[in-house]
């Protein structure tokens, strides 16, 4: 998977519950959010299962640029959300 750019750790190192450094999404306006925690079950996945991008396990912070992450604004794909367009 690769070394994450925030927090340094090894993405498929399985004692890797979270990422560290993903403290605050920081949006165009100046509103810095809480990163929302993954949720296995938004996808229908049993409790237990990892972040099928990013490895991260349950109750985890998303590695930056998962795309798996939800934008804590609008609750859509943060990798593409359109709270992050200038014009917005």
């Amino acid at each position: 998977m690769g070394i994450c750019k925030s927090c340094r750790k090894e993405m498929s190192d399985a004692s890797v519950t979270t990422c560290e450094g993903n403290t605050l999404i920081k949006y165009p306006d100046g509103e810095a959010v809480q990163p929302i925690p993954y949720d296995p079950k938004r996808d229908h996945l049993p409790h237990w299962f990892r972040c099928s991008d990013c490895n991260v396990a349950p109750g985890g912070k998303h590695h930056p640029n998962c795309d798996q992450e939800l934008c804590p604004k609008c609750g859509g794909q943060l990798i593409s959300c359109a709270c992050f367009e200038a014009d917005v």
